[in-house]
């Protein structure tokens, strides 16, 4: 019984955890990644978000709450959710619904996105790019060059 008033608990608090990292537009900004300046996307606030290498719609590799944990989705509050997308933000945006924890999380190109919990939400910190875990390398979403 008790632990399984804790798995529920440890479920709602990673709910909520997802639940505080929405996003409302995807934007471009030069930040230092592996000691270049490099043109990246960001979420609304400037904050890197990523992809996990062999990872797509149809192969999630990240699909446990440690991952989540470690590399929180990016996420909007519906499907009807719009994410506007800035000039230089390459691929299609779209919207997926988590049937684990029944989040609606964002991707390019059908590519789920994440944050990075090493860069603790700040901006112009890409720190999670080149890391292996949770069966891929993660790395920063480079924009395209704009002409």
């Amino acid at each position: 019984m008790i632990g399984a008033i804790a798995t529920t608990v440890l479920v709602l608090l990673t709910g909520l955890a997802v639940a505080a990292f929405t996003v409302s537009s995807l934007g471009v900004a030069k930040v230092n990644v592996a000691g270049k300046s490099v043109n990246i996307v960001v979420d609304n606030r400037s904050v890197t978000v990523y992809e996990l290498g062999g990872e797509s719609l149809k192969h999630l590799q990240c699909v446990t709450r440690t991952c989540f944990n470690v590399w929180p989705p990016v996420t909007v509050s519906s499907a009807g959710s719009r994410v506007r997308k800035a000039s230089g933000v390459p691929g299609t945006v779209s919207i997926f619904r988590r049937v684990r924890g029944g989040f609606y999380q964002v991707m390019l190109d059908r590519h789920p996105l994440y944050y990075y919990s090493g860069d603790n939400g700040k901006k112009d910190s890409a720190r999670g790019d080149g890391i292996t875990s949770f069966g891929g390398r993660w790395h920063v979403v480079k924009a395209v060059s704009q002409r």
